[in-house]
């Protein structure tokens, strides 16, 4: 599987239809559009963990440093919020930026840890093998978005006071909406 990607685009689209031949409904029909079409593009998903997201003056940000499970939606967010937490501490930390770098790792590996999980159970849902699994799989937003609770994780935004009030003084409001506020 590893090396499907870099196969030739025949055998990429064959290894696919083989996979998803007997699974039913409407699959025939895709892997009919699938077998005839000129745009198709097949990659692994690979998520890379570091201990670390910074080293010097060089710091990791979004995806490059806690790329989320891609099952939580939640890439958009770890990345404002990863920004923004990054921009506090080097506005608390203006004269160290080594004590900032490590206090926007600590700080914020607490959050990034729950969304990178990716529970067992999912993986079936990721590659179904029969019809009830691709229709779960069609179905995951609507489960996570009904099963998900508000208050999942705890975690709370830091507020940082000078970033705030740089931004106030600039006439710029409150930085996202996110100060104080729980995500996860």
């Amino acid at each position: 599987m590893r090396s499907l990607p870099i196969a030739p685009l025949a055998q990429q689209k064959e290894f696919w239809a083989s996979k998803f031949q007997d699974v039913g409904w409407v699959a025939p029909r895709l892997i009919a559009g699938m077998a005839t079409s000129d745009y198709f593009y097949c990659r692994e998903i690979v998520q890379v963990r570091t201990d670390t997201w910074y080293r010097g003056r060089v710091v990791l940000v979004a995806d490059a440093a806690h790329c989320p499970s891609p099952m939580t939606g939640m890439g958009t967010t770890s990345a404002l919020v990863g920004a923004y937490v990054l921009a506090g501490e080097i506005a608390h930390n203006a004269g160290d930026l080594g004590v900032a770098f490590a206090n926007y790792d600590r700080t914020l590996r607490p959050f990034l840890g729950e969304l990178q999980r990716l529970p067992g159970w999912v993986f079936p849902l990721i590659m179904p093998k029969a019809r009830l699994g691709l229709v779960a799989w069609l179905r995951i937003p609507q489960l996570v978005a009904r099963f998900a609770g508000e208050e999942r994780g705890g975690w709370v935004v830091p507020e940082y006071a000078l970033l705030n009030e740089s931004m106030a003084k600039r006439g710029e409001g409150e930085l996202l909406g996110l100060r104080g506020k729980e995500l996860g």
